[in-house]
């Protein structure tokens, strides 16, 4: 390896290279030019005043790694393209272009040609990890396009205005220990000038079918979302995220949703904290998924909101002090014309969840608009519901059944609107409640 290398503006580099001490003003940065490179700092901190450009760049190169640097003021502070076998370690970004003011709402789908700003863009790149880097304080942390069979652990994206990693059509890929807090940004609605956070921002973002991931015990707290999945872009555009697993990340104090999943199927989720924001779980028009084992308390309006939904397993949840712990229905009136088949909600199974202290613990109906198909097939088994106002809610719904279930201490254990006979009550078991099952 050559060591105390002086970097010069624009130098390729095609051997081992150790940069010697000290700040370098590089407006074009370097490029790594060959294969089985190892670049590195030793108290080495490359900058430019610009926000433009990039400050390391890999073209169509294999076995590279990259590590113990400090990058400031590009468009991007590393960029590798077209790689395979790639190391980023132990690298800190500062102040990458940026978005001014609070009038751009995100756009989740813009490919790689618009890509927005942010420390570091991946793009090809199939095999490799990012490690202990800190990406903090910018528009975005870690962007990645079109790659597969990363390892991403240990970093540190968090306070970013856009977002802490996104994701777009990445894939096999997995994501550990990494803490993407409080990525928000306030955005002034032109309709009205009023000023919310929000703009799709996020701790984590997959989008354009970004499938087959592991996203185990990071941290997405305070974000606009803490994480969100979409499967659908305006408009038509359908590319699913499925067979995602999230396991033990920490999403919670979201002003919107800590998890938004929508428009994909086989994701599962599990032990995962989704607690203290507007909604736990927004997934509307998805389906085949599972939540198990998730704490989801103290959601303004609803823990569990899913719409236009079927095939869903929910099971062994602390589901507790929200709003509405689970909602299940149909909007009615004008349905996503580009996606067929979700005209309503059902096929739900619920077993062995605590519903405690919630407004309406379980809430199921279809709107006034949608009578021609009401939500149907519900399955309500074997869980405990206790102190909520109303325990198990039922308005226009068909073959649905409420079996085995423990109401205790509940003002009205379960109620169902219009008196319909939709619901099957069976074998439960009712204690302390003021009233056991009403029809209206």
């Amino acid at each position: 390896m050559k060591r105390n290398v002086i970097p010069s503006d624009g130098m390729i580099i095609t051997e081992d290279t150790e940069f010697a001490p000290g700040v370098y003003a590089l407006p074009n940065g370097v490029s790594i030019g060959a294969d089985h490179v190892t670049v590195q700092g030793s108290g080495t901190v490359i900058i430019s005043a610009q926000q433009e450009g990039v400050g390391i760049r890999v073209d169509g190169h294999k076995g590279i790694t990259i590590r113990d640097l400090a990058l400031s003021g590009y468009y991007h502070a590393i960029r590798c393209d077209n790689c395979g076998d790639l190391t980023i370690e132990s690298i800190k970004v500062r102040d990458t272009w940026e978005i001014e003011g609070i009038d751009t709402f995100l756009y989740l789908w813009l490919p790689v040609a618009q890509v927005y700003g942010g420390a570091i863009l991946l793009h090809g790149v199939d095999g490799g990890a990012v490690r202990r880097c800190d990406l903090q304080h910018q528009l975005n942390g870690l962007l990645l396009y079109n790659c597969d069979h990363l390892t991403v652990e240990d970093n540190n994206a968090s306070f970013n205005s856009g977002w802490g990693v996104y994701l777009s059509r990445t894939n096999d890929s997995l994501f550990q220990n990494n803490r993407f807090d409080f990525c928000n940004r306030l955005y002034r609605r032109p309709e009205d000038g009023s000023i919310r956070a929000e703009a799709d921002t996020a701790g984590m973002v997959l989008v354009k079918g970004s499938s087959r991931n592991r996203f185990l015990k990071n941290t997405c707290i305070g974000g606009g979302d803490g994480i969100f999945l979409c499967g659908y872009e305006h408009p038509g555009v359908n590319e699913p995220c499925n067979d995602n697993l999230f396991e033990e990340n920490d999403c919670r104090l979201s002003p919107n949703n800590a998890i938004e999943a929508t428009f994909s199927k086989g994701n599962i989720f599990r032990r995962n904290d989704c607690s203290r924001s507007n909604y736990g779980f927004w997934m509307g028009y998805s389906w085949d998924n599972v939540l198990e084992d998730n704490l989801v308390e103290f959601n303004r309006w609803a823990g569990i909101a899913i719409e236009h939904g079927f095939d869903f397993t929910i099971r062994n949840n602390r589901i507790r002090l929200n709003g509405d712990g689970v909602r299940l229905w149909t909007r009615g009136g004008v349905v996503v014309a580009y996606w067929p088949g979700h005209e309503t909600t059902y096929n739900f199974v619920l077993t062995d969840n605590l519903f405690e202290s919630n407004t309406i613990g379980f809430n199921a109906y279809s709107g006034a608009d949608s009578m021609d198909q009401p939500c149907h097939d519900f399955v309500v088994r074997g869980n405990q519901f206790k102190d909520n106002r109303i325990g198990a809610r039922y308005g226009r719904v068909e073959n649905c059944t409420l079996t085995e279930n423990t109401f205790t201490a509940n003002v009205i254990a379960a109620v169902e609107l219009e008196g319909q006979p939709g619901v099957t009550t069976d074998g439960n078991h009712f204690e302390g409640n003021a009233a056991e099952i009403v029809q209206k």
